[in-house]
């Protein structure tokens, strides 16, 4: 399902008008009629439903009082935040048809005490909203989120950031959102996703231009088209030909990574993994990794690998499909040579995550010496230290420096939150699996593992990162459902992996 930013949506409105010569009254009399047609679905089983409309100024409002003309049968009140002689545009022809059916109209009021309703359609703001609500619209949306009855927004609910998906702090919670065109990316991530409901989008007579907008090609992953990113296990296949996965994991304190990603890639699927593992410290890695092999690097006796196990590691290269390096490796200095000998020399594709990143910080022109597909998996925060950048910075820029980032990054960005979306070129997925109870210690590592099994199977990158990313979250989804949200830990999901692949074979 296609997304697009409010950004777009402005750019949308103006490109239609402009340029394909569609009024905006027409725009915004087709949005009334859908509105007003999920109104009847909502009320169908409410017998003389009581419906508040809250009108703010600008398109939104002017959404509200087209609703209205379409509901004229129906027992409307209509709240404007506005006084009436400061109602202009497209929105004064749709007020003064509400004037002449006579649906009632309260101006620039205070919100009403002992009222009674069974919807409230928000159209306050709309996709408008940055930071916190100014009081005269906090009022309103504290004594929306003060009923119990449906609420429905539209395009936006008031609060909610259509960008970024922040809410303000009295943000309406909306039970439904109607968008007008498309789904709004704000609603799909962070706190938009909770606050506006059930989701759905209307044809309001846009022309068929979403693919001529500035910005991100922004999607948001069905379930249904996983499916076909998997092909038939071959019934005679072997061990050599489901994926060889080289893991360049773990340290001393951290060894746990080195397995978790591990089990990761054969739960997913991996024929063969060999995990390189300190020498001082290979009997953790062997009496843990069963059914994976590894091999003893030279560690100095420092329990983490450095640059002098290069040679030993690079024998491997040829042997193995894909190459996973990063997780638990530390911040050695040591360490970064190897990683960043590695990535420059490897001809296979790379998962880079965690430590691995951290080669790259203050050198993103680093990137460019990768001679091969390759997929970096940092969180937010890792993110922002990739960019030399505070997490303030990055929220208030957010998309745009996210589009400025993929103009000069060659590979598939992987960037994980709530929830994660997946960048390659101009493109952008918003996942639909995954829950809170996944922000715990190394469930990034088993993510890294499924990645490399993937593109270690054949898939490319951006297939095998939209595929992983889902399948991480499903296995957790389902986890959290037998076990609750509170205490999941990412090895959970190990023997959950094979049972939501098998939903896809």
């Amino acid at each position: 399902m296609r997304l697009i930013t409010a950004d777009q949506a402005a750019e949308l409105d103006r490109k239609s008008m402009n340029d394909h010569c569609i009024a905006g009254v027409d725009l915004m009399g087709a949005a009334g009629k859908a509105i007003a047609e999920e109104v009847k679905n909502v009320t169908a089983e409410i017998h003389n439903p009581r419906i508040v409309i809250v009108c703010g100024k600008g398109n939104n409002g002017g959404d509200g009082f087209a609703t209205a003309n379409y509901l004229n049968n129906m027992s409307i009140q209509i709240f404007s935040l506005i006084e009436e002689n400061s109602i202009k545009g497209d929105s004064a022809y749709f007020h003064e048809l509400c004037v002449q059916n006579k649906v009632t109209i309260y101006y620039g009021i205070d919100p009403p005490f002992d009222f009674e309703c069974d919807l409230i359609i928000d159209a306050i703001l709309g996709t408008g909203c940055q930071g916190e609500l100014k009081d005269d619209y906090a009022k309103w949306t504290k004594w929306i989120n003060s009923f119990s009855c449906q609420v429905l927004a539209v395009d936006c609910p008031t609060g909610i950031d259509g960008n970024r998906g922040s809410a303000a702090q009295f943000s309406v919670r909306a039970t439904s959102t109607v968008s007008m065109g498309y789904s709004k990316l704000g609603l799909c991530i962070k706190q938009g996703q909770t606050h506006s409901g059930k989701n759905q989008s209307v044809d309001i007579g846009f022309p068929d231009i979403i693919n001529e907008l500035s910005g991100l090609r922004w999607s948001r992953l069905e379930k249904q088209s996983i499916s076909n990113m998997f092909t038939k296990v071959d019934l005679d296949t072997y061990k050599h030909r489901q994926g060889k996965v080289l893991i360049i994991a773990g340290s001393k304190g951290l060894t746990g990574a080195a397995v978790l990603t591990t089990f990761g890639a054969l739960r997913s699927g991996s024929g063969l993994t060999v995990t390189c593992a300190p020498e001082s410290i290979e009997d953790i890695y062997e009496k843990t990794i069963i059914e994976g092999m590894t091999i003893g690097c030279q560690d100095d006796g420092l329990g983490y690998l450095i640059h002098e196990s290069f040679d030993t590691i690079a024998e491997k290269f040829d042997w193995c499909d894909a190459i996973v390096i990063g997780p638990g490796l530390g911040r050695y200095s040591k360490t970064m040579e190897l990683v960043k000998d590695v990535i420059i020399n490897v001809q296979k594709p790379l998962i880079i995550d965690a430590d691995g990143l951290r080669i790259f910080h203050d050198n993103l022109d680093l990137f460019e010496k990768i001679n091969v597909p390759f997929i970096i998996t940092p969180h937010e925060g890792e993110f922002c230290e990739l960019l030399g950048i505070d997490r303030e910075n990055y929220i208030d820029s957010f998309p745009q420096i996210i589009e400025k980032f993929m103009a000069e990054f060659s590979g598939v960005l992987v960037l994980k939150n709530a929830p994660t979306i997946t960048f390659y070129q101009n493109e952008a997925m918003v996942n639909t699996s995954g829950n809170p109870g996944m922000a715990t210690a190394g469930m990034g590592d088993v993510l890294a593992g499924i990645l490399g099994t993937f593109v270690a199977q054949g898939m490319e990158c951006y297939q095998a990162a939209k595929a992983g990313v889902f399948l991480h979250g499903l296995a957790a989804d389902r986890q959290v459902d037998e076990k609750g949200m509170r205490g999941l830990i990412a090895s959970d999901l190990l023997n959950e992996l094979p049972k939501v692949m098998r939903e896809f074979d």
